[in-house]
């Protein structure tokens, strides 16, 4: 990953309704003849049980659609979390992840943390990373241009990536943008990226959150928990 490099720790790795008919007879009242109240009652009965399995149905249902998304909130909020706090900013990130790089300088700060498989393997084809570039706005370059040089280091190891997606979102208060990109690394793994980049008190701010080998939306309860509690200092 293209930044800054401090000396320091540095294991990570390199990538990181259907139509209707219409009838000519005419229809029949099945309710005409000697059992006329009785046929009524009949089909009002089974009118009823009707009813009363689909509202049953339905009510089942929304239960599960609720228990579904309070799981997965509490996912979230159940996994275990550290604290990082040096040069500037702050974040939690899950624990049993790992900081591979930590560099800071006067100016500068790059951070990665990644997944526990990936960080005590640098050959695994699934990779789950963060990485956080904070640099010092000299005037040289654009908050703009400097996002795009962090995704020229990807395309420099050989990854074939491209921009899908962007939006404007807040970070922390922070007006933001994101990027989501897309594409394979050289041996055709898939690899996505999101990368979300500010600037704030002169300073830029590039959040990269990288995937390979596993969907990017897969990764979103750990990537979340960085994501929400980020804040500078």
């Amino acid at each position: 990953m293209n930044g800054p490099l401090r000396k320091g720790k540095d294991k990570s790795n390199n990538l990181l309704s259907g139509s209707q008919q219409k009838y000519k007879n005419k229809s029949r009242n099945p309710f005409k003849g000697p059992y006329k109240e009785e046929a009524f009652a009949i089909s009002l009965a089974i009118l009823i049980a009707l009813l009363v399995l689909l509202v049953t149905h339905v009510s089942t249902g929304s239960t599960e659609q609720i228990q579904q998304v309070n799981q997965s909130v509490n996912q979230t909020t159940e996994i275990p979390t550290k604290i990082y706090s040096a040069g500037g900013i702050s974040l939690q990130y899950p624990s049993s992840w790992n900081i591979t790089t930590d560099e800071i300088n006067a100016t500068n700060t790059q951070i990665v943390i990644q997944d526990p498989t990936s960080a005590n393997n640098p050959q695994s084809t699934e990779i789950a990373a963060f990485t956080i570039f904070k640099v010092q706005n000299d005037g040289s370059e654009t908050l703009e241009q400097r996002k795009d040089s962090f995704i020229q280091s990807f395309t420099n190891s050989g990854a074939n990536i491209a921009l899908t997606n962007t939006s404007n979102i807040t970070v922390n208060g922070i007006n933001a943008t994101e990027a989501l990109y897309t594409g394979n690394d050289p041996k055709y793994n898939k690899i996505q990226l999101k990368v979300i980049y500010l600037e704030q008190n002169g300073i830029f701010y590039i959040l990269g959150f990288f995937t390979k080998g596993m969907d990017l939306q897969s990764q979103d309860p750990y990537f979340s928990i960085i994501l929400n509690s980020f804040k500078i200092q």
